[in-house]
């Protein structure tokens, strides 16, 4: 016998102690999330979105250049299946979520969710540009104004797509910044600044903010109070979709009318 062995037997046998499982983190939803390796800002901001006991987001990143461009956007088709297998494989997920607004206008939200599906068969799949064309058209938005921070080029992808879904772009504006390092370090102060002077106008029915980098969560509230209309963006959409999809009813007061229950 072993010196280690002799000196667990002198000690007595560990105790063998009760316990009974429950659901454990992701009772009500357990949600997986395929994002990008340089965005810091989804994950806090879905945190925010979603403050709820039993609701869980399990992340996996695909790499992603900071060139800023359309191409750049269409490669990360490429890592979408193998990140996505890499999500708590041997626990339940509910839902998938691809956590990039242009990249999943780039790629088409068809094919982002056939490449989740690669991974995970049969799984439910959402994005955040899908999720906020449901959450506008629950809240009775056609005519909207639209903010986002890329350039001019991926510009022309992210207004024709939106525009195909059936929103009339009543007016448009872009913080124009190249790369995820970059849309990070827009303030929030300055969203809510330009979301007014965008989204002023009675013409328009609501404010749709894209991309998950930007930091939106605190400022959702002020600008709907400010405006008197709707305001969606691409990471409060998508937990609010994430959660629909998972079969969770919760709602989250403080970031919207979307999150709070208004839409349906």
């Amino acid at each position: 016998m072993s010196a280690s062995a002799a000196e667990l037997e002198s000690k007595g046998a560990w105790r063998l102690m009760p316990c009974e499982h429950d659901g454990g983190p992701a009772a009500r939803a357990a949600i997986g999330l395929v994002t990008l390796c340089n965005d810091v800002t989804i994950e806090p901001e879905l945190r925010n979105f979603l403050p709820l006991e039993g609701v869980a987001v399990y992340a996996s990143r695909v790499p992603n250049t900071t060139a800023g461009t359309v191409e750049s956007l269409r490669l990360l088709e490429g890592h979408i299946t193998a990140a996505a297998a890499l999500i708590v494989p041997d626990i339940r997920i509910d839902v998938m979520a691809f956590g990039c607004t242009s990249g999943s206008m780039a790629i088409g939200p068809d094919v982002v969710a056939e490449r989740i599906r690669e991974a995970r068969p049969g799984m439910a799949c959402t994005n955040p540009v899908s999720a906020a064309a449901k959450g506008l058209r629950a809240l009775g938005c056609k005519r909207i104004a639209l903010l986002d921070p890329y350039t001019d080029e991926v510009n022309v992808v992210v207004e024709r797509y939106v525009s195909g879904q059936g929103f009339d772009i009543v007016d448009k504006g872009s913080f124009k910044q190249r790369g995820d390092p970059n849309i990070v370090r827009v303030p929030p102060q300055a969203i809510f600044e330009a979301g007014l002077a965008l989204a002023s106008p009675a013409s328009v029915d609501g404010l749709f903010i894209s991309c998950t980098a930007l930091r939106v969560s605190p400022v959702i509230a002020r600008l709907e109070a400010a405006l008197g209309k709707p305001v969606v963006s691409s990471n409060q959409a998508l937990a609010w979709d994430c959660l629909r999809l998972a079969g969770c009813d919760a709602t989250v007061p403080g970031f919207g009318r979307l999150l709070a229950g208004e839409g349906g």
